[in-house]
C-alpha cells in the first residue's frame, strides 16, 4: 500500500541565485523518493507503477504517466529575466515530437521572504498590443510597460499562462506550477548568463502568446482563516494554507486527486491508516489519491500550503 512520500530537493543555481525543485516529474530532472520501499525510485517510477492510485483517477485520464504539477522555491539575489509561459494548448502546438513532454505554464507565487524594497513585475499597466512591446524593446523602454508590485512576506499572486512576469531581486517564494519548463524571454537586462554569454531572448514566441491587457489586481486578497485558508482555485491546482497548532483532520475522499504539502515553518506529524511519517519546514510531501484519510498532528504551530487538483 502507499504511504506519505517524502522527497530529496533538486538544487539548480542561477544567474540571478537558485532554484529549489521539491517536487518534479519533469523530463529528466525527476524527484526521487526518501523514504519508505519506495526509497531510490523516482515520481515518475512510482506514477508508471500505482497511476490513479497515486494522482486520482480523473487526474491519471487527464495526465497520464504525466505527473501534472511543480513545486520549487526560487531565491532571487537578482532580478529574474521578464518572461512570459504559453498554455496548454499553444505548447501542445509548439513542441516537436522529440520535446519533453510538459504542459504550459500557469503558476502562482507565495511570497516567503522579501527585503524592505523588494518587488515583482506582474502584467502591464495598461492594454497594449504587439507593436507597441516590440517598439519599447527596440527603443529599450520596456519598463515603462511593466507594472512593478511592492511584496511583502505572505502576499500571493496567481500568474496566468501568458501573462508577463519577473521576480525581482529582494524575494523569495514558493512557486506552484504547471509540469513546465517553456520559457519565453522578453527581456534580460543585457545580463550574461552562467557561461559569460548573454541569454537567448526568445520575443518573436513571447510577442505571440502574451496576454497584452491590463492587471488592475496583480496580488490576491487571501482572508486570513485559521486554520484553514483557500489562497487559490484554478482550473489547474487548488491550493490552500493551513496554519493550525492542534489536530486537523483533512478528507480528500471526494476530490480523486493527489495532495502535496509544503511545509513553510514547524513540524507535523502526518497520520494514516497504517502508520506516521513526519513532515518538517522546507519539505514536501505526496499524500497519494489512495490515502484519503489524513490527520496532521503538529509539534506547536505549523505552517503548511496544500495543493490538490480539484477541477
Amino acid at each position: 500500500m502507499l504511504y506519505p512520500l517524502l522527497f530529496h530537493t533538486i538544487t539548480k543555481p542561477k544567474v540571478w541565485g537558485r532554484e529549489l525543485w521539491l517536487l518534479s516529474g519533469y523530463g529528466d530532472e525527476q524527484s526521487v523518493v526518501a523514504n519508505g520501499f519506495l526509497k531510490g525510485n523516482t515520481v515518475g517510477e512510482v506514477l508508471e507503477v500505482y497511476m490513479d492510485e497515486l494522482v486520482g483517477g480523473k487526474v491519471y485520464d487527464r495526465y497520464g504517466t504525466l505527473f501534472p504539477l511543480l513545486f520549487k522555491v526560487i531565491d532571487a539575489n537578482d532580478n529574474l529575466s521578464i518572461q512570459v509561459h504559453p498554455n496548454d494548448e499553444q505548447a501542445a502546438e509548439m513542441l516537436s515530437e522529440d520535446d519533453v513532454l510538459q504542459l504550459g505554464k500557469t503558476e502562482m507565487w507565495v511570497v516567503t521572504k522579501a527585503t524592505q524594497e523588494a518587488s515583482i513585475i506582474l502584467g502591464f499597466t495598461r492594454q497594449t498590443d504587439a507593436q507597441e512591446v516590440k517598439n519599447s524593446l527596440e527603443q529599450n523602454t520596456v519598463m515603462d510597460l511593466m507594472q512593478v508590485v511592492p511584496v511583502k512576506k505572505d502576499d500571493v499572486a496567481l500568474i496566468p499562462a501568458g501573462t508577463v512576469h519577473a521576480l525581482c531581486k529582494g524575494t523569495q517564494v514558493v512557486e506552484i506550477q504547471e509540469t513546465s519548463d517553456i520559457t519565453f524571454r522578453l527581456y534580460d537586462y543585457n545580463r550574461p548568463g552562467m557561461d559569460g554569454k548573454l541569454r537567448e531572448l526568445h520575443i518573436p514566441q513571447a510577442l505571440q502568446v502574451l496576454d497584452y491587457a491590463a492587471m488592475p489586481q496583480p496580488l490576491l486578497d487571501v482572508k486570513d482563516t485559521r486554520p484553514v485558508a483557500n489562497v487559490v482555485n484554478d482550473i489547474h491546482f487548488t491550493t490552500n494554507r493551513l496554519r493550525f497548532t492542534g489536530l486537523l483532520h483533512r478528507d480528500y475522499a471526494p476530490y480523486d486527486s493527489f495532495v502535496v504539502y509544503i511545509c513553510l515553518s514547524g513540524q507535523t506529524d502526518i497520520v494514516y491508516e497504517d502508520g506516521v511519517e513526519t513532515l518538517k519546514a522546507h519539505q514536501v510531501c505526496l499524500i497519494p489519491a489512495g490515502l484519503p484519510d489524513i490527520q496532521l498532528v503538529p509539534k506547536g504551530e505549523c505552517d503548511l500550503l496544500e495543493t490538490l487538483i480539484m477541477n
